[in-house]
């Protein structure tokens, strides 16, 4: 009888089952198509023309269609499962990074990113959804570590790969691999599961009767506190997108250093410490990695405001992964705590709004910015906003927002 407890009490526990891991692939695969792309994206603007003022506004674009898009995501996984809407993010982001390669001029990428970012903002909610529904409770927090890990290992070679590609051969075969990194994921994403991926209809009826059954809200209430802190780390991740290679040449760094290396050195550091900061979450709650990380995160930012050599700048990059590590984790859990089960795939895509608001609108603003008072002025509001969001979670939690 004992035995038989501690059998059914390992399975209810256990995190690694094979939709879990094919999902860990699907993140990979996709995110890496994206993250090759984030020093290609700014320098094919500027190949076909554009001015940085201009890169701010077009890459901003991205984020436009997630505000729109990304709130239904949540009603759509609730609906049709995250599997299928996986699918179709998935496809919707293959479909337009081949298009970049025939595009005349620097302003017909608007609506290509704009059809990238529908992509974007669908199938990574979906993803998250499917590690929320599948990680137990008592170890939501290490599952969602694994996840950053996935993201983090395609950050560690994808813009540097992207980069290579890009002044190597050329930006079509830069665009060609991303969008081949897209088929991968897409034909693993196939395989999971979409039965055991789902919320199951005893936890959506159980839990919230007196809404309809097969709805869910577009904006979680419970998930506009943790999404305005993280809006201040996504917020850092708009210059760090877009003008990291401005912001290199102008501060004198060599010419022939590959920039790439910031998110490589950030994502080793982020893996890393994902190894340990969703335990630690799990176990000393979740300000306890969520506080930190914002502050080494606006660290990182106002030494890039100064950055005066190599060494500062991969130092900054050491600071940022492992800012962003205990982020993660935290942030993510955090979400998934707050809300019943027929509302994660709300919450979270609430959450990731954060996204589209901060590291892809915040250039918007920023764009202007850099016009007038140089690249290096991006990273000193955003190094202050990230400062900002650790004093603002300390004070809301306080206040039990």
């Amino acid at each position: 009888m004992k035995a038989e407890s501690v059998e059914n009490t390992f399975q209810v526990n256990k995190l690694w089952t094979k939709d879990f891991f094919l999902n860990l692939l699907v993140a990979h695969f996709l995110l890496a198509g994206f993250f090759s792309l984030f020093i290609v994206v700014p320098a094919f603007i500027e190949f076909q023309g554009g001015s940085l003022r201009d890169a701010g506004i077009i890459i901003a674009t991205f984020g436009l269609a997630g505000v729109i898009v990304r709130p239904m995501a949540g009603r759509w996984i609730l609906n049709s499962g995250p599997k299928k809407v996986a699918l179709v993010g998935i496809g919707l982001f293959i479909g337009s990074t081949i298009l970049y390669i025939p595009l005349p001029n620097e302003w017909w990428i608007v609506p290509v990113r704009m059809v990238q970012g529908v992509g974007l903002a669908m199938a990574p909610v979906a993803t998250s959804t499917i590690v929320g529904n599948l990680a137990p409770e008592e170890r939501r927090g290490e599952g969602m570590s694994y996840m950053g890990n996935s993201i983090s290992i395609a950050q560690l070679y994808a813009p540097p790969l992207g980069f290579f590609l890009m002044s190597s051969i050329g930006f079509s075969v830069a665009f060609i691999v991303a969008a081949a990194s897209g088929v991968v994921a897409l034909l693993i994403a196939t395989l999971i599961s979409d039965a055991k991926t789902r919320i199951p209809d005893s936890a959506i009826l159980g839990q919230d009767e007196r809404q309809e059954e097969g709805t869910a809200p577009l904006i979680s209430k419970a998930a506009i506190f943790p999404t305005l802190v993280f809006l201040t780390y996504a917020f850092a991740m708009a210059p760090v997108s877009v003008f990291l290679f401005a912001l290199a040449l102008d501060n004198g760094l060599p010419e022939n250093f590959n920039i790439g290396f910031y998110f490589t050195v950030m994502s080793g550091m982020t893996m890393l410490t994902t190894l340990i900061s969703g335990r630690i979450a799990d176990r000393w709650g979740r300000g306890s990695v969520i506080v930190p990380g914002l502050l080494l995160v606006g660290l990182a930012m106002l030494i890039l405001w100064q950055v005066s050599s190599v060494g500062l700048f991969l130092g900054a990059a050491f600071l940022h992964g492992v800012g962003y590590g205990l982020i993660y984790p935290g942030i993510n859990s955090l979400v998934v705590d707050r809300v019943p089960a027929r509302e994660r795939g709300s919450a979270l895509a609430t959450l990731q709004q954060a996204w589209d608001v901060g590291a892809s609108g915040g250039n918007f603003i920023l764009g202007p910015v850099v016009g007038v008072y140089g690249v290096a002025s991006a990273f000193l509001i955003v190094g202050i906003g990230a400062l900002t969001g650790a004093a603002g979670y300390v004070i809301g939690s306080r206040k039990k927002l």
